[in-house]
């Protein structure tokens, strides 16, 4: 849970009203370190805007599929735009300069702390976000109805504990204004009978949240480990998978060091000049988008190795075959009939004229088969795009005949 200025500015607005304010030199007034604080926000967000950018080209473009773990990681990305252009507004406001600046000036004081009040619940509900879509990728791998269910709690209790440490955040302070309007609190901060969360308990409170941040980070860093281990796939491809499904360690860091900075914030008197606390938070949720893509862009690797792999062979004799342009493969339509599982072909931006080049919708079939219905598929009808059949047994494998290769990819 981030800090507001509402608690963390108590104890400097408690000094500033019980002794007279030390004349201040125009540097100590003129100085911002606002630039270096949007160069670290901006370029984590860069990164994670680019990684989700080319997730969703994956998704929607080479595999068709957008599942709700895609969503949620969407609406997570659109949480941490929110929270950087909170970054934006509040460097305009004062974040970057010295806290005695700030408290200068009421207005842009005001202005700030009601920013940062925002600030705090999206980046809250972004981290949670990224959480629950970690939590369905997971659940595409889950084999037992055991694991399903544990998933499916954990996303229940992401969701609950997100609505009350956002309940904490909203009703810091009776009436709510008070979290950004010090004139409603008692003396010597203003002339107002608001209560609010005094700084220990706004801590503790903060603390309980991330703890419960870090724990969801070890367990889905954790929890691919023994639902990949089970797969029937090669030591290679699970040892790859597993490091690249446990990425979310990254962000388990930051949560930690976020944890650390946020038990020994309110000692510090001059926090706003570098907001290390809200940086590593913001830290922390790029870092988990980051990690929690990163294994979707798998098959967009996977063509750019086949497609140099394709371009480093000179000779056709050597065993090598150059993909179609036209088709990147094919996903699975579904089908009423329990004998046959439709799909189709996934076309890429180039169209042939001959239409005898352009990819084949395919319908694995057990018609003609002696096994029937889902238990057998022995027999192959490939449907093309006009609705003509052609037979794999009519594809003559003659030393003088031609021979059509067909791939299909499940993915």
């Amino acid at each position: 849970m981030p800090v507001t200025l509402a608690a963390g500015a108590e104890k400097a607005l408690k000094r500033q009203a019980s002794s007279t304010m030390h004349t201040l030199s125009p540097e100590y007034i003129a100085f911002s370190n606002a630039q270096s604080i949007l160069s670290i926000t901006g370029t984590f967000f860069a990164a994670a805007l680019l990684v989700v950018i080319l997730r969703c080209y994956v998704r929607i473009t080479m595999l068709r599929v957008f599942g709700e773990d895609d969503y949620v990681m969407v609406v997570s990305t659109m949480f941490a735009a929110a929270t950087l252009m909170c970054f934006v507004i509040e460097t305009h406001n004062g974040l970057g300069t010295h806290l005695m600046v700030l408290l200068k000036n009421t207005d842009m004081y005001e202005s700030f702390a009601k920013t940062l009040y925002v600030h705090s619940l999206m980046v809250m509900v972004g981290i949670s976000c990224v959480k629950i879509s970690i939590a369905f990728s997971l659940l595409r791998l889950s084999a037992t109805k055991q694991q399903t269910g544990f998933l499916q709690f954990a996303i229940m209790f992401i969701i609950a504990i997100t609505l009350v440490c956002a309940g904490t955040l909203v009703f810091q302070c009776f009436p709510v204004q008070a979290a950004w309007d010090s004139n409603l609190r008692p003396a010597p901060l203003g002339i107002g009978s608001a209560r609010c969360f005094n700084d220990t308990t706004f801590r503790n409170l903060g603390l309980m949240n991330s703890l419960f941040n870090i724990i969801t980070d070890v367990l889905f860093a954790t929890l691919p480990i023994p639902l990949i281990w089970k797969l029937q796939i090669n030591m290679r491809t699970k040892l790859s998978l597993i490091v690249v499904l446990s990425l979310g360690w990254f962000a388990c860091a930051a949560a930690i060091v976020k944890a650390a900075l946020q038990y020994t914030l309110f000692n510090e008197s001059d926090w706003t000049v570098h907001d290390s606390f809200n940086v590593w938070n913001y830290i922390e949720l790029t870092v988990g988008i980051i990690a929690a893509s990163l294994p979707t862009l798998k098959p967009l690797f996977h063509r750019a190795l086949h497609t140099a792999s394709a371009l480093s062979c000179t000779s056709p004799t050597q065993g090598a075959t150059k993909p179609s342009p036209y088709g990147l493969g094919y996903h699975n339509m579904g089908s009423q009939d329990d004998n046959a599982i439709q799909m189709h072909a996934i076309r890429s931006t180039g169209h042939a004229k001959d239409e005898s080049l352009r990819p084949y919708s395919v319908q694995v079939s057990t018609q003609g088969s002696q096994i029937s219905g889902k238990a057998g598929k022995d027999a192959w009808d490939i449907v093309n795009a006009q609705d003509s059949t052609e037979s794999i047994k009519a594809i003559k494998m003659g030393p003088k005949d031609i021979m059509m290769t067909t791939e299909v990819r499940f993915s």
